[in-house]
């Protein structure tokens, strides 16, 4: 499968989160092409990425389009089937976003099959670009402008959204994934025609040690079934440096959740394994409601929760289960839904 891989370009463990899928894939006899394509716009860094930001919207796009034919040139001349095509998206550059309208070059020319826009928590990538110790004129420019919160989550924001329109544009999946998941997520889809997607969805205000070992361990067989999309794996932070700040990643935190996780997910697993009946988590059930108006399919495994609200509206008749061994016997024996035999993990 051919996956164009979107996302900032500064301030992530993108290379090394990439690195780990390709080790993957060789440990389970795939060899896993990567394209670079900033290294490809800067022939390797001897023309600088700044000089490009610099000049004219159409000198760029032909350099652009010059670089993404010789990508899609190099896959169909080896006969790649494997392959992770990485690029920007946009640019922020000169307190403007640069929005790259490439995705008809991207279809004719590279022909991907899945868009995966990468994410991390924004505090780490504002500690990550105050701390750049780069002579890389782009990075120190980076560097000296001190992007706020806001606007690197704008940034992230319109990454994924720019992401969307190119993914609707080639009809083609698009996924939002963070450089903080198991590699087995994005492996999959590069290994793997259209495999199925799920969020899990659960407390993290009020889950104690212990029951976040059941949920991980949860989480980690079903990650034998679908690509896992786990929202533990961006971190809130817990420090805010103004009010602004913290309404800004709340209100980031609440959109990625229902919109860039659950409405583009094929399934939610909500997951409530507590016995006592602590409180439901608030941000679950707005999940599973948001999920019923996608038109999701829902599971939850609640023991003793069965209602008439569960079941009839939050959870889809035969989709509420006591028990995790339930719901992973229903997963097997009534929808036969296959486990990858794949090694999925390093």
């Amino acid at each position: 499968m051919k996956v164009l891989v979107t996302g900032m370009i500064a301030g992530m463990s993108d290379r090394a989160f990439i690195q780990k899928v390709v080790e993957l894939g060789k440990l389970n006899g795939r060899n896993i092409h990567v394209y670079d394509a900033i290294h490809e716009f800067t022939k390797g860094g001897k023309k600088p990425l700044e000089r490009l930001l610099g000049t004219t919207d159409y000198v760029f796009e032909l350099t652009r389009e010059r670089e993404y034919e010789k990508i899609g040139f190099d896959i169909q001349k080896n006969g790649y089937k494997d392959v992770i095509i990485r690029l920007p998206a946009t640019i922020e550059w000169n307190r403007i976003n640069r929005k790259f309208k490439d995705q008809r070059i991207l279809r004719d020319f590279i022909g991907p099959d899945v868009i995966v826009t990468l994410i991390e928590a924004e505090w780490i990538i504002k500690k990550e670009l105050e701390s750049i110790d780069s002579q890389d004129p782009f990075l120190k420019a980076l560097k000296a402008r001190q992007h706020t919160i806001y606007e690197i989550l704008s940034w992230m924001n319109e990454e994924v959204s720019l992401s969307e329109d190119w993914a609707k544009y080639m009809n083609i999946p698009h996924y939002v994934i963070s450089v903080n998941e198991s590699p087995d997520s994005l492996y999959k889809l590069v290994a793997y025609p259209r495999p199925w997607v799920v969020y899990a969805s659960y407390s993290m205000t009020h889950a104690t040690e212990d029951m976040r070992k059941i949920v991980n361990e949860i989480i980690r067989k079903l990650r034998y079934y679908a690509v896992v999309i786990d929202p533990q794996t961006v971190e809130i932070s817990q420090e805010f440096d103004s009010p602004l700040d913290k309404e800004v990643i709340y209100a980031y935190t609440v959109h990625r959740d229902l919109h860039w996780y659950v409405g583009k997910v094929h399934a939610v697993i909500a997951i409530h394994p507590y016995p006592e009946r602590p409180p439901l988590s608030a941000g679950m059930m707005d999940e599973l409601g948001h999920a019923r108006d996608y038109m999701k399919t829902r599971y939850m495994i609640f023991p003793k929760g069965f209602s008439p609200f569960t079941t009839d509206s939050y959870i889809e008749k035969g989709h509420l289960f006591e028990t995790a061994e339930e719901f992973f016997d229903y997963l097997e024996n009534v929808e036969k839904r296959q486990k990858y035999t794949d090694i999925l993990e390093l």
